[in-house]
């Protein structure tokens, strides 16, 4: 079944299948190949995800897809001229901007004048947000299309399956930093089973930020026998220093905050 003949509820959810079952490691060509189906979905050429820093735009972090016929982004174009009153555009305020054939030719940004030289006809930005801070943002150009136009309604979708990319990305990341895998998983899941309750808590609370004392104090122990269950996990998890032992309650869940049950 072609992606353009999906309904956007079916392609948002082959997007998290897809990038929820892939390896962590190879994350960036799964979500290379899984975003093919938001091109032909909707009838876009090429589209870029730009990172919220120019250290990283001049190191050529960026991501980019585009259709067989549609020229890579070349990102000399990037960080040639005075692109950064390009980067001024990833940082708008407004939900999207816009660019017109028109607008792209008789442009005063060197980086949209250069779009316009490769072949683009028609152009927008989305700016990106991730737990209320402000990520980056995505771009797409068409080629060919000088008459392209994306209502509300289209951008509010792209946008969510961008916003839906960018949850698994951070995961993927936090996974490749913590050296997760497959085998440490199965290791991990036998290790907890070696915890009691209390070191389970203390962990958890650990994970969480808190220090010995505090640990003491909403558990109502002492901050010895909080430092004694700290070292006594340690040797039952065969783990080296504070650091990798909040790693592995990181991998396994014990950062998030109990839940609070709630009605409304």
């Amino acid at each position: 079944m072609s992606a353009s003949n999906y309904s956007f509820e079916q392609l948002l959810m082959k997007q998290s299948a897809t990038l929820i079952n892939s390896d962590p490691n190879n994350f960036q060509t799964t979500w290379s190949q899984a975003s093919f189906d938001v091109l032909d979905w909707f009838g876009i050429d090429r589209l870029t995800l730009y990172p919220n820093s120019m250290v990283l735009l001049e190191d050529g972090k960026t991501c980019s897809v585009s259709k067989k016929h549609i020229p890579p982004v070349n990102k000399k174009n990037l960080i040639g001229g005075n692109y950064l009153d390009y980067l001024k555009l990833l940082k708008t305020n407004e939900t999207y901007l816009t660019f017109s054939k028109d607008e792209l030719i008789n442009s005063d940004n060197y980086v949209l004048k250069q779009l316009y030289k490769e072949g683009g006809r028609w152009h927008c930005i989305i700016p990106l947000q991730l737990f209320n801070q402000r990520w980056g943002a995505l771009s797409f150009t068409n080629f060919h299309d000088a008459d392209t136009n994306f209502d509300l309604e289209d951008i509010k979708r792209l946008k969510l399956v961008c916003e839906v990319w960018l949850c698994y990305w951070q995961h993927s990341t936090l996974a490749r930093t913590l050296k997760q895998n497959e085998n440490r998983l199965e290791d991990d899941s036998d290790k907890l089973l070696l915890l009691t309750k209390k070191q389970t808590k203390v962990l958890a609370l650990i994970a969480q930020g808190f220090s010995a004392k505090d640990c003491a104090e909403q558990l109502h122990l002492s901050s010895r026998t909080i430092e004694s269950h700290k070292y006594r996990m340690l040797g039952l998890l065969n783990l080296n220093n504070h650091n990798e032992l909040i790693q592995f309650a990181l991998r396994n869940g014990l950062g998030l905050t109990e839940n609070i049950h709630t009605t409304r």
